[in-house]
Formats: C-alpha cells, sequence, structure tokens
C-alpha cells in the first residue's frame, strides 16, 4: 500500500512536470509576458526539485542501511521518508536487527571457541603463508614458557632452530622435539594439519609435553628388559652353578685335591661331559649378549626420498626367496599414485624381511598365501604385510615387542623389538593385529613427503 503511494506520487509530479513543461514552451513561444514566462519557469523547474527530493529520500535511506551492514554500524534507519517508506523503514530496521543477531551470535560463538582452546591441555598454534601467528592458546603459551607469540621466528628464543623444525612438519606431519626449557627437558610431540578458510591456507599447529609419558614407558619397558635380563641371565648361571659343582665333586676328596691315580675313565667322561654343557651354556650366553648390544645399539636412520612403488619393486624379489621353499604365494598390490617418503633404505628392508619371515614360519597350510600392499592417507603412507598362517594368540599378542621374548625354539626374541625401534626413529609406527587360526596383518606408518625434492 505504502509503495503504491510513493508510485502515484511519482507518477503525478512526472505528470505535473509534463504539463509544466508544455505550458512552458507554450508561455515562452507565444507570449511576450516576462512575469507569465518567469513563473512558469519557476513552477516547472520546483516540481523537478521537488521529485527529485522525494526520490532521494529513498536512496538517502537505502544508503544509510546499507552503510550499516558495511561498517557494522547496526543503528535503526530514522530517515524521513515520509508516510509513503514507512514499511521501507520498517523491513530495513528488521534486516538489521537480523543481521546485528547474527553478528552477535558469531562474535558469542568466537569467544566460546577462543574459551575452550585455553582450557585445552594441548598447544594450538595457527599461522599464515608469512608465518604471522593468528593464534596461540595458553597451553601453547604455557608449554613454550612464552609471554607472547606473534610470529614464528620469535620460537628460536626458546630453543635454537625450533622454528626451522616447526616448519618440517609441514612434509613430516608429526614430530617430537626435545627442547630445554627453565623448567627442564621436555619431549614435545608436534602435530601439522593444513585448513583453507575464505581460500587463505592457514597452518595448524597442536603440541603436547609427553615427557612424563616417554619417561614412564622407558622405565616400564627397563622393567620388562631386566626381567628379560635376569630370566636368561639365571637360566644360564643355575645350571652353570650346579654343572660346575658337580665337576668338582669328582676331582676333591674332603677338600683335596684327588690325585690321577684316583680318578677313573667314568670320572672323566662324567667331567667331559659337564664341561661341554657348561660351554655350550657359555656360548648361549654370550649369544644372548650380542642380541642385546644389537638392539641397543640400533643406528640413526640415514633418510633418503623415494617413492614407495620403486622402494617395494627392489625389495620384494628378496621377500620371494623367503617364501619359495614353503611355495608360498606372495603378492603385491601396488599404489596407484605416486607417494613419497624418507627411509633409511636399508634399515626398512631388514624390517620388511623380518615381517615377512615372521609371516613364513606362521604358515602351516599347503595354500599360504602373504600379501603385501601400500596405500596413503592425508598424511602418511603406509606399508601392509598380511598372512593367513596360524596367527597370535591373544594372550601373547601383547608380549610380541617386549625384548627378548619368543615362543620359537630358535629364536632371539629381538626382531619385532628392532623392528619398532627403526620405525620410531623414522617418526613412524609399527602395528600388529592377529587372530588365532585368521592370520596376522602388520601396517608400517610413515610421514608423507609431498613431492620428490
Amino acid at each position: 500500500m505504502d509503495f503504491n503511494r510513493f508510485n502515484i506520487t511519482v507518477i503525478l509530479l512526472c505528470i505535473l512536470i509534463a504539463i509544466a513543461g508544455i505550458a512552458l514552451v507554450e508561455v515562452w513561444t507565444n507570449t511576450d509576458f516576462k512575469i507569465a514566462k518567469l513563473t512558469v519557469s519557476i513552477l516547472w523547474i520546483g516540481l523537478i526539485l521537488i521529485l527529485i527530493r522525494y526520490v532521494n529520500k529513498t536512496n538517502r535511506s537505502l544508503k544509510q542501511f546499507l552503510e550499516s551492514i558495511k561498517y557494522a554500524d547496526y543503528v535503526n534507519s530514522d530517515a524521513e521518508t515520509g508516510k509513503s517508506f514507512k514499511e521501507l523503514n520498517f523491513s530495513f530496521n528488521e534486516i538489521i536487527r537480523y543481521v546485528r543477531l547474527a553478528e552477535l551470535e558469531k562474535e558469542s560463538t568466537h569467544h566460546y571457541l577462543r574459551h575452550l582452546l585455553d582450557e585445552m591441555p594441548t598447544g594450538i598454534i595457527t599461522f599464515d603463508k608469512h608465518d604471522k601467528v593468528e593464534i596461540i592458546n595458553r597451553a601453547g603459551l604455557k608449554i613454550l614458557e612464552m609471554d607472547v607469540l606473534s610470529n614464528l621466528i620469535q620460537l628460536n628464543n626458546v630453543h635454537p632452530d625450533l622454528e626451522s623444525e616447526i616448519k618440517e612438519l609441514l612434509n613430516t606431519k608429526k614430530k617430537v622435539i626435545s627442547i630445554q626449557t627453565t623448567s627442564g627437558l621436555k619431549s614435545i610431540l608436534f602435530r601439522h594439519k593444513e585448513i583453507l578458510i575464505s581460500q587463505r591456507k592457514i597452518q595448524v599447529i597442536s603440541f603436547e609435553n609427553i615427557r612424563a609419558e616417554l619417561d614412564l614407558e622407558e622405565e616400564r619397558a627397563w622393567q620388562k628388559i631386566f626381567r628379560v635380563l635376569t630370566h636368561e641371565i639365571m637360566n644360564s648361571i643355575a645350571p652353570i652353578r650346579s654343572l660346575t659343582t658337580s665337576v668338582l665333586k669328582l676331582f676333591i676328596d674332603h677338600d683335596k685335591t684327588k690325585s690321577i691315580n684316583q680318578l677313573n675313565d667314568e670320572d672323566i667322561n662324567i667331567a667331559v661331559t659337564g664341561l661341554k654343557s657348561i660351554d655350550n651354556r657359555n656360548k648361549g650366553l654370550s649369544s644372548f649378549v650380542v642380541d642385546f648390544k644389537k638392539l641397543m645399539r640400533i643406528p640413526e636412520p640415514k633418510k633418503e626420498q623415494i617413492e614407495i612403488n620403486h622402494f617395494i619393486d627392489g625389495v620384494f624379489p628378496i621377500l620371494q626367496e623367503l617364501c619359495a621353499e614353503k611355495k608360498i604365494t606372495l603378492t603385491y598390490k601396488r599404489l596407484e599414485k605416486s607417494v613419497f617418503f624418507k627411509i633409511d633404505i636399508e634399515q626398512i628392508t631388514q624390517v620388511l624381511i623380518n615381517l615377512v619371515k615372521n609371516a613364513v614360519e606362521a604358515i602351516t597350510n599347503e595354500s599360504g598365501a602373504i600379501k603385501i600392499a601400500t596405500n596413503n592417507d592425508s598424511d602418511q603412507v603406509y606399508i601392509t604385510v598380511s598372512d593367513n598362517g596360524c596367527g597370535i594368540p591373544k594372550e601373547i599378542l601383547s608380549e610380541i615387542f617386549i625384548p627378548f621374548f619368543t615362543t620359537k625354539k630358535e629364536g632371539s626374541g629381538i626382531g619385532l623389538s628392532i623392528s619398532r625401534q627403526i620405525i620410531r626413529n623414522h617418526e613412524g609406527e609399527l602395528r600388529i593385529t592377529s587372530k588365532q587360526k585368521n592370520g596376522t596383518r602388520s601396517e608400517i606408518f610413515f610421514p608423507m613427503v609431498n613431492s620428490l625434492t
């Protein structure tokens, strides 16, 4: 109704302007009365000015509305547009009110998320392509022992080269960095994720101090090792002591050493047999010490970047030889695209050999099969070795990574322990799942790098 009134008013003004225009032409061409010419001219101009002013009221109201949206200045529109635009003003004010509510809700959500970030025990840092830090939560500042962080370069004040190590996460995605702070040594696990916001790439780093967890895990590991060491050493020392005592009794009588004439062939045979047993136990103990040294002295990986299919192609013939003797079928499901990772080729080859060897030994049926597959997700590449062997009993599965634990008659019990340590040195993870009579599945996870450099 109000808009119709506006239309009618504009039409009437246009008609009056047209009539005045016709009259103006008529007066200026057919009469010499100056007063008439002046009056009609003023009337025509006046009607035009009234129309312009009337329309500009609407423009001013619309401009005020748009500027209030642009500058987030949500003040109600009170432009004097008259009765004909009362409904328009009301609509403008309703829109402004809804936008104001949306902004308040957005601000409330922002404060909620900010409060949530500050209450998290995990540190969070987000930064842009210029290394400008946009967000760092309270836990992040506490872990790094900093008061403020506005640019990544300031991280070097906490630990030399920490900035460059953080940037390496853009490729490795996950890394443990040890830093010395005023409160002591911290082992911080950093994780990286890239997100896209309004066509801007934002890097998100989450991190937490896992020093206490590592210390606890290390203590538990040493307890297991000490338990195994004690068991293995006592298993060797006890029979050696018993045999030594038995042999000594053959050569000593009432605390005096027997002469050669007092010994017979049976005594000598018993003594030789005992000494051979002692020698065998000594060799076994020496072999155990050698294995222990291997476990304790795993060299740091000499990483080089390689395409995963190319790596498997290189090691596949060796794995085929392991399967050939028992006529086990070995297959490889290739990753369809090229994916790169950084590894010590020799070490990871040894890990794969160990896993396939375990799979071969677990297969007792005539239709044995081992499958190797490679795959990747957004930030990881992984190799899977699965078999259709006898599987691992549930009660044993939790013990398989304990050093020197083995169920094999001739096993050393360090293969999986060394393999897991090698994978950890690559910032990766070795997972083994199994179900008795349903085979075993081993998965090796590595950080993925973006491309060949």
